[in-house]
């Protein structure tokens, strides 16, 4: 099925949307989250806040916007891998080919990083996104594979998802020259020797 291109209408509200979360995030880092409000970063965003609550209900959802959107493309992504791969292989495939290129991003994902670290209230909100991300991990392995457990799925989801934290944790510690990608493969790598 064929595509018609976007309106200038979406392609003009898809603009508001991403100059919003870049001056949330922006703003987060430098001030902390809990003394930025939703009018300085409309005013940042060169918007009003009436548009910031058009596209986000609350302050803390703009930070967590381009998080979802990797979780949809990821599940779609890994329902995609060879059904002959083991499901930790599809993952591992799958968490590799999405962070390719990721160095383009780096900035945007420390200064999203800075952001959360700066409130307590965000760091527990990045946690509850967490166990949505697993449950969106262990259904997708659910449908990939008919007779999944669903405990063993989201076992295997919540694994999936610290190896993946701990790559970018890495990431963002280390070197430029480093690709994330190679940090996912190798910790997926790393884990089945030390388990079996």
């Amino acid at each position: 099925m064929v595509q018609s291109p976007p309106t200038p209408r979406a392609v003009s509200a898809a603009r508001s949307r991403e100059a919003l979360i870049d001056a949330a995030l922006a703003l987060s880092a430098r001030d902390g989250f809990d003394a930025t409000t939703a009018d300085q970063i409309a005013e940042r965003a060169g918007v009003s806040p009436r548009t910031f609550f058009r596209y986000f209900p609350t302050k803390e959802s703009v930070v967590f916007h381009r998080d979802y959107g990797f979780m949809r493309s990821f599940a779609d992504a890994y329902l995609e891998q060879p059904a002959s791969a083991s499901d930790y292989d599809a993952l591992r495939a799958t968490f590799v080919s999405l962070t390719e290129g990721f160095g383009a991003l780096r900035s945007r994902i420390e200064t999203y990083r800075a952001a959360v670290d700066s409130s307590a209230v965000l760091v527990g909100r990045e946690q509850e996104h967490f166990e949505d991300h697993a449950t969106t991990i262990a259904n997708a392995t659910v449908e990939r594979r008919a007779n999944a457990s669903r405990d063993d799925a989201r076992t295997l989801a919540t694994i999936a998802l610290a190896l993946y934290q701990r790559a970018l944790r890495r990431w963002l510690a280390g070197p430029t020259h480093v690709e994330l990608a190679d940090l996912v493969d190798e910790e997926f790598r790393r884990l089945p020797p030390l388990v079996a």
